[in-house]
């Protein structure tokens, strides 16, 4: 059950997109709801190769990133704070000067899902393109991710990538466990070059979710082509809410978030990813 929700709060389309979803489903459950906000210091003040000048660009550099992350983060907090209002949520804030994977690892302890934007940062700029920030964060962060796109998606199905594998077993859980989307319809897509395989892996994952009481109608894929590649395609053009998944393919959850395919479904997202490794 959905109890709190850890949101990363940005400027970017994407990032309002995490912070409206997120209010979204503390109201439909009754959950609290914790934002973070901040500079990453880590960023901004590493190193620089040496060059001549180059100590005095890059302090100039640095201060300017700094006071442009502090203005931001003090604006998302007011946005979120007074949308929270008008939601009749009462928030809670975490604010920090520093490593931001070790603020939200942190942060997670306490909380079951964390929701972001696809171009999330806490580096003095408004968005990041294939998010250096968000790669990070799914690799270190314990609990699973919900990666929002740039338009708030309508409440409807959910399309879970299956693949048997202990990953995608774990963020089936989950988010059968977090129960946010029960009463859904969802639709099961298992990937294998022998279709006989790719039926069986539904058929398992479809009856775990009819044991939790959700409607779940296999879609096995018979194919030698890539499953993230298939999956991709699914994501684009179907109108599913919410895209599950853990890791998918021989090589794991690196190889599909640092795929080109994958590179463009996680930077140009067209439903909520709910990602777990």
């Amino acid at each position: 059950m959905l109890k709190n929700v850890l949101v990363l709060l940005g400027e970017s389309t994407s990032s309002a997109v995490a912070s409206a979803y997120a209010r979204r489903l503390v109201k439909a459950q009754d959950a609290q709801i914790t934002s973070v906000s901040g500079v990453d210091l880590s960023f901004i003040e590493a190193p620089m190769p040496g060059t001549i000048g180059g100590a005095a660009y890059h302090a100039q550099m640095e201060t300017g990133l700094k006071a442009q992350a502090k203005k931001a983060r003090r604006r998302v907090a007011e946005t979120f704070e007074r949308e929270c209002a008008n939601d009749g949520i009462v928030p809670k804030g975490i604010s920090f000067d520093g490593d931001p994977f070790e603020q939200v690892t942190a942060a997670s302890a306490t909380s079951d899902l964390v929701v972001t934007g696809h171009d999330v940062t806490f580096r003095g700029t408004q968005r990041e393109r294939n998010s250096d920030t968000l790669n990070q964060l799914l690799f270190t962060t314990p609990r699973p991710v919900l990666v929002c796109p740039d338009q708030l998606p309508s409440v409807g199905s959910v399309l879970i990538a299956y693949d048997g594998s202990l990953p995608a077993m774990r963020a089936l859980q989950l988010f059968v466990l977090i129960g946010a989307w029960k009463g859904r319809r969802v639709q099961v897509s298992s990937v294998d070059s022998n279709l006989q395989t790719a039926e069986r892996l539904a058929g398992e994952a479809s009856a775990y979710l009819h044991l939790h009481g959700y409607e779940a109608d296999p879609r096995p894929i018979g194919s030698a082509e890539p499953p993230a590649e298939i999956i991709g395609v699914q994501a684009a053009h179907g109108q599913a809410e919410l895209l599950v998944m853990g890791a998918y393919g021989h090589r794991g959850l690196k190889e599909f978030l640092f795929g080109s395919t994958t590179q463009s479904l996680i930077g140009a997202p067209k439903s909520c990813i709910f990602l777990y490794h």
